[in-house]
């Protein structure tokens, strides 16, 4: 699929995308960022925003902010370390980000996918997290993994929830329908590319192209057919080219609308 839709890509308008969800501050990156910053640049993304998961990752966050143009950052507490969450972490959250406003409170959620037996713990750092999205404002990223039904229990239960983006979509016909009734949104990234991701594609068919968001959760989740080992931001023309071919429209399309959609959902969004 991706040798068909490959030249696609060059045909995409320059400065297009957005990387909504990526790690660069990863160790991964700390010989050649530079380089991949303008690599990326020149394949069209413009703006990243990289995920401050845990403490030791919120201020390293914000320095990329002020080191490149384009970059910003959304910092939370990530359910694999929901072990760390506590009324301090809290209070250091939410003065941080009084203080170094974030475009988003991310990644938050629950994540059973090891056999994890911290129930309480992810759930009560999730819950306060929402409700510290909603009292700032801000909208909040979605990590789920092996937790969709309590992750949706959760949402359900709640009296308002703050504008929700899954993050890495690959949600059952239940959790599709209760985002479009409920204007979410959708990541898009690596996993939807590989071949066997057949129910992530049937999925992606049924949301309208204003709900979608282009993200590489770089170094992660490297797609089909890109030929590094290391996933980077200069693997979004290629996600996006994906999307266009899998919901039969221009890549150049997707690039524009996604990219409107980001600056709609992310609304601390910076200039390019």
């Amino acid at each position: 699929m991706f040798q068909e839709i490959h030249s696609t890509t060059n045909a995409v308008d320059a400065a297009a995308f957005v990387d909504t969800h990526c790690h660069l501050d990863d160790d991964s990156f700390a010989s050649d960022l530079d380089a991949v910053m303008d690599r990326s640049r020149e394949l069209g993304v413009s703006r990243w925003i990289n995920v401050g998961f845990n403490p030791d990752r919120w201020q390293p966050s914000i320095d990329l902010a002020d080191r490149f143009p384009g970059m910003s950052f959304m910092l939370g507490v990530h359910p694999g370390d929901a072990r760390r969450w506590s009324d301090t972490v809290h209070a250091d959250l939410k003065e941080l980000m009084e203080r170094v406003p974030p475009v988003a409170i991310g990644e938050i959620g629950l994540d059973f996918y090891r056999g994890e037996t911290n129930v309480e713990q992810q759930v009560m750092a999730f819950q306060s997290q929402l409700d510290l999205a909603l009292e700032r404002g801000l909208p909040a990223a979605i990590h789920m993994r092996s937790a969709e039904s309590l992750v949706l229990e959760v949402i359900k239960s709640r009296y308002k929830t703050p504008p929700l983006l899954f993050h890495s979509y690959d949600g059952s016909d239940e959790l599709t329908g209760w985002i479009l009734a409920n204007d979410a949104y959708v990541g898009v990234g690596g996993l939807a590319t590989r071949t066997k991701s057949h129910h992530i594609h049937k999925q992606l068919r049924r949301f309208p192209l204003d709900r979608l968001l282009l993200e590489t959760d770089s170094p992660y989740l490297v797609p089909n057919g890109f030929k590094h080992r290391r996933n980077t931001p200069e693997s979004i023309p290629r996600i996006a080219a994906f999307v266009a071919t899998l919901l039969d429209t221009e890549a150049g399309l997707i690039a524009s609308q996604t990219t409107r959609n980001a600056e709609r959902f992310f609304e601390r969004l910076p200039p390019p």
